[in-house]
């Protein structure tokens, strides 16, 4: 057993992992950073609505997520493979995918948005507020999407620092000019607001221009022949790969806005505490999906170059490290919730309801912990629609009969029904994708979509 362990290649996923973790967990440390800011410079109305609008721009921003991922898969089993000019046509269709969604968006967010906000939350300064923030927020999607394709490049070719340069530079300014915006001139949700949409622009020159200072002879005259390069052909393995991610990604982001809006309806403190409580799920989430991505780029390569048993081999290298981030986020929460909810709010409402539901998300990250790990080994390996369908039957099969089963007959208060609820949905994604991962191999079919 431990010579099987030792011939893992450890090393490898640990190298893609570390700047992952690292980037990832920036993501919501800003997140954590608006939050304390509104908390303690703010009101509960302002906080609220920065939740609610950060619902819908995280939801388009997930719900687009397939630019990335459908990139690392498409791009990494090419690169994999060999084939870097058809790696290079993969990372240019998806960045004219991004660019006709983003222009897209900005075309009918001024309908939508209010639209939206109308479901979400009540009539009433939330609302107001949430709507502008995200008009504001609006601005800088193209400009996200277009770094999800670049990441997703970044990714596919083994590649994690180079995301994490990106991420550290959108993070950091998005921090100084929310101190800026939020603390110094008292802007509110719309400050916060403008600080990440000035930080996202910045963000994508450096991975173009980290792309660019990356990228070999080869792949350097692919883009110079973008008009030569036959992009007509080739969309429809795209389409159905970002198809089958777009539906997964879209009933994980309706699970999430249903427990953000069902908040909403509980009164402005328990949306409050949902959000804080979201962050610091987030938090472990970012965290633990660095070996996520370590097995998304190590499983694309192995299936690229037709290795199974290389394969099997770099999720067995993933899979404990993932179980066991997932174990000290756990740890950390139990031991310290209430330093961690005392730095992000001072608000004595907001802090005793967060008190009051935080034992759910401390058990979060480990319940969670095989849902991350197999993310990645799908995405990678490309089998898409497997990860779609268990999504589906995780929230149909899981999510809503335990929110029912709270709801009608345990009867408890209906927040503690909703982070139950929550907490199964993501021990029941990570049990049917490792039956899935079972089933495939037992099959024999990793390689039944990657050319001869």
């Amino acid at each position: 057993m431990t010579l099987a362990l030792a011939r893992l290649p450890h090393r490898r996923a640990f190298a893609l992992a570390w700047p992952a973790i690292v980037g990832n967990v920036t993501v919501p440390l800003v997140g954590l950073v608006d939050t304390a800011m509104l908390g303690h410079f703010s009101t509960a109305t302002h906080l609220g609505a920065v939740a609610l609008g950060s619902t819908v721009l995280s939801g388009l921003l997930w719900l687009a997520a397939f630019l990335r991922t459908g990139t690392t898969s498409l791009v990494g089993r090419a690169l994999g493979g060999g084939r870097e000019e058809e790696a290079v046509s993969h990372a240019q269709r998806a960045a004219l995918l991004a660019v006709g969604i983003g222009g897209a968006v900005l075309v009918v967010q001024w309908v939508a948005i209010p639209l939206l906000m109308g479901v979400l939350a009540p009539a009433g300064d939330v609302r107001t507020f949430a709507v502008q923030y995200a008009w504001i927020r609006m601005a800088s999607v193209p400009a996200a999407l277009l770094t999800l394709v670049l990441n997703g490049w970044f990714v596919g070719a083994g590649d994690t620092r180079r995301p994490l340069a990106v991420v550290a530079t959108v993070n950091v300014l998005n921090l100084g000019l929310d101190v800026l915006f939020v603390g110094g001139l008292g802007w509110d949700s719309a400050g916060a607001a403008a600080a990440t949409a000035i930080a996202e622009w910045v963000g994508l020159v450096v991975a173009l221009a980290l792309w660019w200072r990356r990228a070999d002879a080869i792949q350097r005259a692919a883009v110079r022949r973008w008009r030569g390069r036959g992009l007509r052909s080739g969309w429809r393995r795209l389409a159905q790969m970002n198809t089958h991610l777009l539906v997964r990604t879209g009933v994980l982001y309706a699970v999430l806005t249903f427990v953000t809006a069902y908040g909403a309806r509980l009164g402005p403190d328990i949306l409050a505490a949902n959000a804080i409580l979201m962050q610091l799920m987030l938090l472990a989430s970012y965290g633990q999906d660095g070996y996520a991505h370590a097995a998304e780029a190590m499983a694309a390569r192995e299936i690229g170059r037709r290795d199974v048993p290389g394969f099997h081999r770099a999720v067995a290298a993933s899979a404990v490290p993932a179980v066991g981030i997932g174990l000290v986020f756990t740890l950390v929460y139990l031991v310290a919730h209430t330093p961690f909810l005392r730095v992000l709010t001072n608000l004595p409402d907001v802090t005793a309801a967060a008190e009051e539901y935080m034992p759910w998300v401390v058990w979060l990250p480990l319940a969670s912990a095989g849902a991350y790990l197999f993310d990645g080994v799908f995405l990678g390996s490309g089998r898409s629609r497997d990860m779609m369908t268990m999504m589906i039957a995780s929230a149909l099969a899981v999510f809503v009969p335990a929110l029912l089963a709270g709801l009608w007959w345990i009867g408890d208060a209906p927040n503690h029904d909703l982070w139950r609820a929550f907490l199964l949905f993501n021990v029941a994604r990570g049990a049917f994708l490792g039956l899935a991962y079972w089933r495939v191999t037992r099959a024999g079919r990793w390689l039944e979509h990657e050319p001869a």
